[in-house]
C-alpha cells in the first residue's frame, strides 16, 4: 500500500485529464460491524459522485459507471475494509486511479472538479519533510537521505571517501581525546575540543570544503531539505566554517559516526528534524505582522491564487475546512466566484496546487493557529 509523500502529492497535481474525482472519509481500525457499515459510507460518496457528474458534466451512465468501476469494485471488497486506519481517500480520473490509507481522520466528502482536491492529504505530509544527514569523520564520511519512515545512504559521485583522499593524514576518532607521546614540543596535543594545529586544520578544511562543493551539487535546494551533522565535537566547528549549504542546521549530533548503524543514526536524527520542521510554524503570527503592509504577504484570496499561479508564492497557509468555488483565468489574470462552469474548482485547492508546483510550502492549520483568523495567509518571494 502506498504513503502518502510529496512526490505522492506531486503526482496527484501532474494527472493531466479530468475530471478529477476525489473521495474522502473517515474509517476505523476492523471491528465487525464498522466493515458493514464502511462500504455504505462510500457507496453514498460515490452516489454524490455520479449526480454531479450527470448532472454537472454531462456524462452519461455507461462511461460514469465505468470510470468509477474501480472504486465500485471496493464496495465487497471484505480483506479492504478490515485493513482500515483512520481515514481513506480515493482519487479517480480517466485511466488513473489510487487510495490511500491514512493516519488522519477526514470529515466525509467528496468532489468533482478541474482538479484533484490535495488539501486534507497536506495535513498528513507537512510534517514528513525530507531531510539529509552527513555522518563526517576522518576515516570515512556518509550522506543519507531520511523523513520518518525510514533511512537511505546516498551513493554521491565525487564525494570523497575520507581524509586520506587529500592527504596522508590519518587519525583513529579514539585518539583525539589522548595526549600525544615524546619531548616537550615533539607533537601537537589533541583534546577533541577544538585544540587542532594549523596544518592539520588545513587539511580538514580541505576535506570539508570538497565534501561541500560535492553536496551543493546534489542536494535539492528547491526542496530546502535540512541538513544534520554527525560527527566528533571537534570537527564541527571546522565544517561549520567552509559550509555553503542553506539548509544545515546548528543542532547536531555529536558523536563518532563510525561506529553507529543507519538505524541508529536516523533514531537521532529524527527529533532534530521533528523540531525543525515544527518550528516552522512557530513564529507565523510574528512574521506575519512583521511583513502586513509591505506586500510581501496577502489575505486576499482573489489576490493569492493569482501570485501561486504566477510562481509569487513561498509559503501558503490555509485554515482547515474552508472552501469557495470558482475558477481562474490566467489570460485575463482574474478570479471568478462562481458555482457555475465546467473549470469549476475550489480555489483555496488550487492556490495549494500552484504553490506546491511551484516549489512553494503549503501548510493547512486548526482555526485558532491561523493570525487574526484569516482564512488563507500567503508570504510571497517578491
Amino acid at each position: 500500500m502506498q504513503e502518502v509523500t510529496k512526490k505522492v502529492i506531486e503526482k496527484l497535481i501532474e494527472e493531466k485529464e479530468g475530471p478529477y474525482i476525489s473521495v474522502y472519509m473517515p474509517t476505523v481500525a476492523a471491528a465487525s460491524i464498522e466493515v458493514k457499515k464502511m462500504p455504505i459510507q462510500l457507496k453514498n460518496l460515490l452516489n454524490l459522485v455520479k449526480k454531479e457528474l450527470q448532472e454537472k458534466q454531462k456524462m452519461n451512465t455507461r462511461d460514469i459507471e465505468k470510470l468509477l468501476e474501480p472504486a465500485t469494485n471496493l464496495l465487497g471488497d471484505r480483506v479492504f475494509w478490515q485493513n482500515q486506519k483512520k481515514g481513506l481517500a480515493i482519487f479517480i480520473s480517466p485511466g488513473y486511479f489510487q487510495y490511500f490509507r491514512v493516519n488522519t481522520t477526514f470529515p466525509e466528502k467528496s468532489s468533482v472538479s478541474s482538479y484533484f482536491n490535495i488539501i486534507p492529504l497536506v495535513s498528513d505530509i507537512m510534517f514528513d519533510d525530507n531531510f539529509y544527514v552527513l555522518a563526517l569523520s576522518r576515516n570515512q564520511n556518509r550522506v543519507f537521505l531520511a523523513n520518518s519512515d525510514g533511512i537511505t545512504q546516498l551513493d554521491i559521485e565525487g564525494i570523497p571517501k575520507n581524509l586520506q583522499e587529500i592527504s596522508q593524514y590519518t587519525v583513529s576518532e579514539k585518539s583525539i581525546s589522548s595526549h600525544s607521546s615524546g619531548k616537550k614540543g615533539a607533537g601537537a596535543i589533541f583534546h577533541g575540543v577544538g585544540e587542532i594545529d594549523a596544518d592539520k586544520k588545513e587539511e580538514l578544511l580541505q576535506y570539508f570544503r570538497q565534501i561541500d562543493q560535492v553536496l551543493n551539487k546534489y542536494l535539492d535546494k528547491k526542496e530546502k531539505s535540512p541538513l544534520i551533522i554527525m560527527s566528533v565535537k571537534d570537527l564541527v566547528p571546522i565544517y561549520f566554517e567552509i559550509n555553503s549549504y542553506p539548509y544545515l542546521l546548528k543542532e547536531t549530533m555529536e558523536g563518532n559516526p563510525d561506529e553507529c548503524s543507519a538505524d541508529l543514526i536516523h533514531k537521532n536524527a529524527l527529533p532534530i528534524a521533528s523540531d525543525y520542521f515544527h518550528s516552522q510554524l512557530d513564529n507565523i503570527s510574528s512574521v506575519y505582522h512583521d511583513l502586513k503592509g509591505t506586500g510581501k504577504t496577502s489575505t486576499q484570496l482573489e489576490d493569492v491564487v493569482s501570485a501561486a499561479y504566477f510562481s509569487r508564492v513561498e509559503q501558503l497557509f490555509i485554515k482547515s475546512n474552508t472552501a469557495q468555488s470558482g475558477y481562474f483565468d490566467p489570460e485575463e489574470n482574474k478570479v471568478y466566484l462562481t458555482e457555475e462552469g465546467w473549470e469549476l474548482c475550489d480555489l483555496y485547492n488550487l492556490a495549494a496546487i500552484k504553490t506546491i508546483s511551484n516549489g512553494g510550502q503549503v501548510f493547512v492549520l486548526d482555526e485558532e493557529k491561523m493570525p487574526d483568523g484569516e482564512n488563507i495567509i500567503a508570504f510571497y518571494r517578491y
